[in-house]
């Protein structure tokens, strides 16, 4: 009898335990709810009555402390957390909230006192100086901090335990010499840090006198024995652009390093991808020179004829970027066959390599864009895909054909290699989208209408390639002007005239089809052609003048917005009249504000704007 009954007042109380924890669940989410809510009052009552019935639950007493920091009851904080200090083992992390609390009270040099004090007492290790500085961080108390993390540092077995934190707050703090130290000694100590030290540093070089600084300290860690010092210091010569310097730093260390070029290859590569021509084409001519028999000798030779390509095409622009279209630019002949003949070396040297295939290409398109030299350009064009078809150069070379016969008016030989490129399923997507995009366009040219929409519908279908929004327009062109076949038919010449770059011819056919009565789609295009021919031509103020009447039609033309852009273009890089291009984007800002060219305009008025602010 006794023993049921014991079992009977154990299964009762485990069902008021159950439903008492039921109850306090309940009531917690009630107070969680007022806090998400906003309503803190409601749930400071809630929570103290928690915390009262049990103390012992840590997260009630988290919870109820946060209210009161909260609600500003800094006296009622301070009393529930000396309680808990007072019925507990030592806790630091207690410690950490009680100076808190104070600190938010107002009472800056009671929190430190406790903390300092508490530091003294408690067992000395790296981990409580860390939950003090911590604590410290987290009020933004940067000094306090770096004097904890310091003090921690000194008894620390592990050197590198506050290393990042100290060069952080240094870092934080302007301290930029403290910090270049700080992540010194962590590369001194552990050198494949260098990448992750790197990208900190970099982070904060922008910042004034930091990169010099900086500069100066890793330097005196140059003599180190650690090769890993030689490259943080060539980086930071790059970002303070003294790339001579950089460049001698290299040179050592392909030779500490045994790496009979690679070294300064990857300098030459990076300076390549930061546009830095000059200094890549010393670099590279070193290696060609000192290492002729390095491994890495044909990719330094291309790399060199690439260099004096791009350094040959900078100082020829065919077209200012700003314009739609323009006249090319004669370029110097004498500078182009230098870059053709560094292509025909690796051409002779390494044949049937795909470096030989990218140097025909290469000389191909500098015979056809810059030496006038359409049938030399052809028979390269035509040796690469003949004799390497699986070269992944081939598809450009058929691209590249495509485009020559289409500027030399050969449609249907044009045609022809878009046609290869399109049905090609091994050339990658973007290209046989292009393709498509171009035998629309031959059709267009070609009055086949019905044919170039069989290709636009393939293009339109799939909304994600890269020719979609260019077919979506041409498609749209031609769907409202199909009861204007002849106006139709001379825009259609006008396009390819305009790709041909006879823009004179272009100009009077675009203005024939925008004088038309008739106010559509084709009209108003026609229009904004007219001012890009001009433009071309180098007729600015005639350019100016139907760009003004364009934007001033506002919704009425569906170009308006484009018109005001390219005015504020012109203006911003033809005319230098900054004033005047700023008024010409705010226009458009003012009047299209769903216009695709929004971003761009808001990105030129505050680049002028800065500009014309630091004179």
């Amino acid at each position: 009898m006794i023993k049921k009954l014991s079992i009977l007042l154990v299964f009762v109380s485990s069902i008021l335990l159950a439903q008492n924890f039921d109850e306090s669940n309940n009531q917690f989410m009630l107070a969680q709810s007022y806090i998400q809510s906003g309503q803190l009052e409601k749930a400071l009552p809630v929570m103290e009555k928690l915390y009262k019935d049990d103390p012992s639950n840590y997260e009630y007493f988290q919870t109820l402390n946060q209210l009161y920091i909260q609600l500003k009851k800094y006296d009622a904080s301070i009393a529930i957390i000396e309680e808990r200090i007072n019925n507990s083992v030592k806790d630091i992390n207690l410690i950490g909230l009680l100076g808190t609390t104070y600190y938010y009270k107002g009472n800056d040099n009671q929190t430190f006192q406790l903390w300092d004090k508490a530091l003294k007492t408690f067992p000395q290790n790296e981990v409580n100086y860390r939950i003090i500085g911590n604590y410290a961080l987290q009020l933004r108390a940067f000094d306090k901090a770096i004097d904890y993390f310091k003090s921690g540092e000194a008894i620390s077995r592990n050197p590198q335990y506050f290393a990042f934190d100290l060069a952080n707050l240094f870092t934080i703090t302007m301290r930029f010499k403290e910090a270049a130290e700080q992540y010194c000694k962590i590369i001194l100590q552990n050198p494949n840090q260098l990448s992750a030290v790197e990208t900190k540093i970099l982070n904060y070089t922008q910042k004034p006198n930091a990169l010099d600084q900086t500069i100066k300290v890793v330097k005196t860690y140059d003599n180190k024995d650690q090769i890993s010092f030689k490259f943080l210091l060539a980086r930071l010569y790059i970002q303070a652009k003294e790339y001579d310097n950089a460049y001698d730093l290299y040179k050592g260390i392909d030779i500490f390093q045994n790496a009979n070029g690679a070294e300064l290859f990857s300098f030459a590569k990076f300076l390549y991808g930061e546009k830095i021509y000059i200094t890549t084409e010393k670099v590279l001519k070193d290696i060609i020179d000192k290492y002729p028999d390095s491994p890495i000798i044909i990719n330094a030779k291309l790399q060199y004829a690439e260099t004096l390509d791009a350094i040959f095409k900078n100082a020829n622009l065919t077209k200012p970027d700003w314009k739609p279209y323009s006249i090319p630019l004669k370029s110097n002949l004498t500078n182009v066959d230098k870059v053709i003949n560094a292509f025909l070396e690796i051409e002779k040297d390494y044949p049937h390599t795909e470096a030989a295939n990218e140097a025909l290409l290469k000389i191909g398109e500098l015979k056809l864009n810059y030496s006038n030299d359409f049938n030399g350009a052809l028979n390269l064009f035509k040796k690469l895909i003949n004799d390497a078809s699986l070269s992944e150069n081939a598809s450009q070379a058929y691209e590249d054909l495509g485009k020559a016969y289409l500027i030399k008016g050969d449609l249907n030989s044009s045609a022809k290699y878009f046609k290869y490129i399109e049905s090609t399923e091994k050339y990658p997507e973007e290209k046989r989208n292009f393709a498509t995009y171009e035998l629309a366009r031959i059709s267009f040219y070609q009055n086949d209408n019905n044919g170039a929409k069989k290709y636009l519908e393939i293009l339109t279908s799939n909304p994600n390639n890269s020719s979609a929004n260019d077919a979506l327009e041409l498609s749209l062109l031609m769907n409202t002007s199909i009861n204007d076949s002849s106006n139709l038919s001379t825009f259609a010449e006008a396009e390819f005239l305009t790709d041909q770059g006879k823009y004179a011819d272009a100009l009077q056919k675009y203005m024939d089809v925008s004088q038309d009565s008739k106010k559509f789609i084709l009209q108003n295009l026609s229009e904004l052609r007219v001012a890009e021919m001009d433009l071309a031509l180098n007729k600015v103020d005639s350019a100016i003048v139907q760009l003004n009447k364009i934007g001033n039609e506002k919704e009425n033309n569906i170009y308006a917005d484009k018109a005001l852009y390219l005015l504020g273009k012109i203006y911003q890089f033809g005319k230098i009249d900054f004033q005047k291009a700023v008024e010409s984007y705010e226009n458009l800002l003012a009047n299209f504000p769903n216009s695709l060219y929004l971003e761009d305009a808001r990105t030129e008025i505050l680049k002028l704007k800065d500009h014309v602010n630091n004179g």
